[in-house]
């Protein structure tokens, strides 16, 4: 009785040594490669063969190696963002939009003044918010009407790509996208309405009317300093209304912040003062970028 026994619990002791053994699992251990760091992921949770980790070049990519036949890839999932010279709060701008004000000196009949403010982000990607007054007051050359617009607000918002993100920030080349807004109102007198040939010539006026208009703009642009931390910044903007209000004597011809409605494209000249949020030689960024 006593060797049933002994043979029953050395027979249960080798099915447990059996079952430890079986759920062990061995991790190759990698060679660590020259300039690399490298993170193993469980295979349970990114479905990839064991014998393949995650690594990141030199470049700041994340590739996948197989540490068996160690051919490297990349996965299009684990695409990071390149390598960035620059802290995540780079710098803050603020500035103020004189094109309107000079076109005014020239003959111009519409626009006020603008104001913006801007954070640097990596120098990388850089939100704005713009605020501003528009006002109007045209009348054609054949003087059969006057457009007059009350001075009102505008307010954009959007955000600014830098492609020389990791040069030397005195510099920069910007495209963006604005989404701006305004409510005014406008009025159109002394329109000279024709009878005829018999008839005399009718005056009317258009009543005064308050409308909102939304609108969105496309920005190409570039930014260069001109003195210690003062830029001076030209851009192109390609514009186009999304939403209006409904009117019942016609569109306004001038949004404040927009221009006149005549026209798909208008511009700005700014002058601005950054305030960096760290310290930087551009010759440390320099070499930096060519590592």
């Amino acid at each position: 009785m006593n060797t049933a026994i002994r043979h029953i619990l050395t027979l249960l002791i080798l099915l447990t040594a059996l079952g430890v053994s079986a759920q062990r699992r061995i991790t190759p251990v990698e060679p660590q490669s020259k300039g690399t760091t490298q993170a193993v992921t469980d295979t349970v949770t990114t479905g990839k063969p064991e014998s393949v980790v995650e690594m990141t070049d030199v470049s700041g990519h994340t590739v996948l190696v197989d540490t068996i036949s160690g051919v490297e890839y990349r996965d299009t999932i684990l695409t990071t963002a390149p390598k960035l010279v620059y802290p995540r709060f780079e710098s803050v701008s603020v500035g103020v939009n004189v094109w309107d004000p000079l076109l005014r000196c020239f003959g111009q009949k519409y626009g006020l003044v603008g104001f913006w403010g801007e954070l640097s982000i990596h120098n990388w990607f850089k939100p704005i918010v713009e605020a501003g007054l528009g006002q109007a007051e045209m009348t054609p050359d054949n003087g059969n009407y006057t457009y007059k617009s009350a001075v009102a607000p505008y307010f954009k918002i959007g955000l600014n790509y830098n492609f020389l993100y990791n040069s030397d920030p005195a510099y920069s080349v910007y495209a963006g996208v604005r989404y701006g807004i305004s409510n005014f109102s406008f009025e159109v007198t002394d329109v000279r309405v024709n009878q005829g040939y018999w008839g005399d010539d009718v005056i009317i006026n258009v009543p005064s009317q308050r409308a909102t208009v939304g609108y969105v703009e496309a920005v190409v642009g570039l930014k260069v300093m001109i003195f210690k931390n003062f830029y001076l910044g030209w851009d192109v903007r390609m514009h186009s209304v999304v939403h209006q209000s409904n009117l019942p004597y016609g569109e306004p011809w001038y949004v404040p912040g927009y221009g006149a409605r005549t026209s798909s494209f208008n511009a700005s000249l700014s002058i601005s003062y950054t305030l960096p949020l760290h310290k930087r030689k551009p010759a440390e960024v320099a070499a930096e970028s060519e590592e």
